[in-house]
């Protein structure tokens, strides 16, 4: 199953063709890659957070990072350490690689609740899975 919705988003991805229904099979991809793929766990290597995705259009998604596992929920949950709000088409850009988060920050696109660090690790574990999915 990985393997077919690996490549079934890495073809949205080079066609053009990703797009917001697909956010929720690239975040549950993101929790499988996070889960097996060694660069990935290296990268949350004593990194326990909840991520919520608030994304406007879509609904709210909820990663929760605990001792290196990577686990997706779907609706609010409480004690969360970052948030990311932003609206589902630009989010579907970013998670396409068509669109730099660090951008869309500056433009006031995306909205980030948390600390710093946590942001910029956030933002190289997207670009990671991106990587992943296209290779």
């Amino acid at each position: 199953m990985k393997a077919e919705l690996k490549e079934r988003l890495s073809t949205k991805i080079e066609e053009g063709e990703f797009e917001v229904s697909d956010i929720p099979a690239f975040l549950d991809l993101f929790c499988q890659l996070g889960n097996e793929v060694e660069d990935l766990q290296d990268e949350v290597e004593d990194w326990n957070r909840r991520l919520m995705f608030v994304l406007d259009g879509l609904g709210t998604y909820v990663i929760t990072v605990q001792d290196g596992h990577f686990s997706l929920h779907e609706g609010m949950v409480d004690n969360v350490q970052f948030v990311l709000k932003m609206a589902a088409a630009e989010a579907a850009q970013v998670f396409a690689g068509d669109k730099d988060a660090a951008t869309a920050y500056m433009n006031g696109d995306l909205v980030i609740e948390g600390e710093l660090p946590d942001a910029i690790l956030v933002q190289t574990l997207i670009e990671m899975v991106i990587e992943e999915i296209q290779y």
